[in-house]
């Protein structure tokens, strides 16, 4: 049977948007499956290939591992995401997807096997990608001392997705076998046919719209970055109606976690604030709600008027999260529950950042979220997005700034990502790039981003990340090189200028530096002879150590220890040294 035609469609459009990926349709379709569900279902702001495992592993073809919305894929990544801030929620989604008209029963049987030996046992289970989310799961289970994570299993066909009762009663064996492990907060196994991959995919490539009955308003004074906006109060349902998002298959609202600024993923149902708020609202004290509350802002790019109609488009709700979860969870209740609400109209993105940030000083805000706002970063976006073919980058200022289908999505790169290869390139700081995100951060915070910084280089450093990526996910080299990557770029400028200071270094030194790693990196061959070598280098130096498992290797690399002797015998002085 041919593939579903709207399915198809969407497919070649998403196939378009990233012609540097060599994939076969299939391939495409375990992808973009990945990308409709984490992005449109459950409104996530992830790079998809970076969840799909290329390769033949037994059962499943993608692992998402988030911390606070935060993808990862290695234990670094998730060691970085939880050294910051408290109240850590970490969560687990498995994906399976078929070009099939209808689910199978041993395929569903074969991915829930799967499921279950990535917790357990790991005998049906192997290979670098495998080890590395190994590694980041047991980093998420590490810091699971409030809550415990969720899982959730997606397997997806472009049929119809009707599940049968011989298939439904295997999922109710496999979700008891899973639940039976006691790790999980919670545990979901969804089946999803065309109709569901069609609209997930629509909404992960759509802005955010929705009307909301919003009577008890009054207009706020006028502003020279501000159309329009609004103070008041409104009925809880009209929260809900911008929070969450269309109903699925089982007829279920999710919350749409891309509108949040201060993200759901930071709710923290555990905390003994939210569960008093909860308490009271259940016992049935909901008229006092709208005067203990601080209520909600939203903000979006245009807002239509009509009577008591507001629609709002291109929105985020910047301060309310806990809010509105807690009002999530008393969806039978909305309509006696009011709300404190400001609705902002602005399509200034600067001023809007200015508004996230003083709508959540009492929170604890992310130091890269400052960062977008800076004068440097709009400049570096601008110039980055201006290059021509391979070396485009898109710089994500603003979450979920690049929804469009069109864009390529394995060249968006955060504020976050650009930190981490700044102190591998810049400061010569490879052994803590992937990991010391607080440190870092801490470190360099008034060393990066500078308005007198040269854009070409953050440009460099960055194509560099993104090419070895590219480079890994062609499997033009191995992907045991990847635990090398912040190495490699270090050694890219490290081999041009000796110094850890080239951001402040003289132009000509600057423009030598920029030459040489463009150079390389532009070339494919000559990057993946360098990756070779540097990495040749380093496996050398591990083999005389005691490290054996992937993650004692890791561990290894990112001592200090290591780095003075990598560098010291790599940079033979007068030969690599610049």
């Amino acid at each position: 049977m041919a593939m579903n035609p709207v399915v198809r469609a969407q497919l070649n459009d998403f196939k378009k948007a990233n012609p540097n990926e060599k994939y076969s349709d299939s391939d495409f379709f375990e992808v973009m499956s990945i990308y409709a569900v984490e992005n449109g279902v459950l409104g996530e702001n992830i790079d998809p290939f970076r969840v799909h495992l290329r390769g033949n592993e037994f059962g499943v073809d993608g692992i998402a591992i988030s911390v606070q919305g935060s993808l990862c894929i290695d234990a670094d990544e998730a060691a970085s995401v939880l050294s910051v801030g408290k109240n850590h929620v970490g969560s687990f989604h498995m994906y399976q997807s078929k070009t099939s008209d209808k689910l199978d029963y041993g395929e569903i049987s074969k991915f829930l096997d799967a499921v279950y030996d990535f917790f357990t046992d790991l005998k049906l289970l192997s290979g670098d990608q495998i080890e590395d989310l190994i590694g980041a799961r047991d980093q998420v289970f590490s810091a699971a001392t409030k809550s415990n994570p969720d899982l959730k299993c997606f397997f997806c066909t472009t049929g119809s997705g009707e599940v049968s009762a011989a298939i439904n009663a295997l999922i109710a064996s496999h979700h008891a076998r899973l639940e039976s492990l006691n790790i999980f907060g919670s545990i979901d196994v969804v089946c999803l046919g065309a109709r569901d991959i069609q609209e997930a995919f629509r909404t992960a490539t759509n802005s955010s719209t929705a009307s909301i009955h919003f009577p008890k308003n009054i207009t706020l004074p006028e502003h020279d970055n501000i159309e329009e906006a609004y103070i008041g109060y409104v009925n809880s349902s009209q929260v809900l109606e911008m929070a969450l998002g269309e109903k699925n298959s089982t007829g279920e609202r999710h919350i749409k976690r891309s509108i949040f600024y201060d993200n759901v993923r930071d709710f923290n149902p555990n905390s003994e604030i939210n569960k008093s708020i909860l308490s009271e609202l259940e016992a049935g004290d909901l008229s006092s709600f709208v005067f203990k509350n601080n209520g909600i802002t939203v903000v979006a790019r245009s807002i239509s008027r009509k009577g008591d109609t507001f629609t709002i488009e291109d929105y985020q709700i910047v301060n309310g999260c806990q809010t509105t979860n807690i009002l999530a969870q008393l969806r039978n209740k909305a309509d006696k529950i009011s709300v404190p609400l400001r609705l902002i109209g602005s399509s200034d993105p600067d001023f809007v950042a200015k508004i996230i940030i003083g709508t959540n000083k009492q929170n604890e805000v992310r130091e890269d979220q400052f960062w977008a706002l800076l004068p440097f970063m709009k400049d570096l976006e601008i110039y980055c997005s201006g290059q021509d073919g391979d070396q485009r980058i898109l710089i994500e200022r603003r979450e979920n700034q690049y929804r469009d289908v069109a864009i390529e999505r394995t060249r968006i790169m955060k504020p976050s990502d650009l930190m981490k290869v700044a102190a591998a390139a810049f400061f010569f700081q490879p052994n803590r790039a992937a990991r010391d995100h607080r440190g870092i951060r801490k470190e360099f915070a008034d060393k990066i981003f500078l308005t007198n910084h040269s854009v070409e280089l953050y440009h460099m450093a960055a194509l560099a990340l993104y090419k070895f990526d590219y480079l890994v996910r062609a499997s033009r080299i191995s992907r045991s090189n990847a635990i090398n990557k912040f190495y490699i770029i270090y050694a890219l400028v490290r081999r041009s200028w000796g110094h850890p200071n080239i951001l402040d270094a003289p132009l000509k030194t600057r423009e030598r530096v920029h030459r040489n790693v463009m150079n390389t990196v532009l070339d494919n061959d000559a990057y993946v002879s360098f990756i070779e070598s540097v990495s040749a280098h380093i496996d050398k130096l591990v083999s005389a150590s005691s490290a054996k498992t992937r993650e004692q290797v890791r561990d290894f690399i990112r001592t200090e220890s290591f780095f003075d002797s990598f560098t010291s015998s790599y940079f033979v002085a007068g030969e690599r040294a610049g």
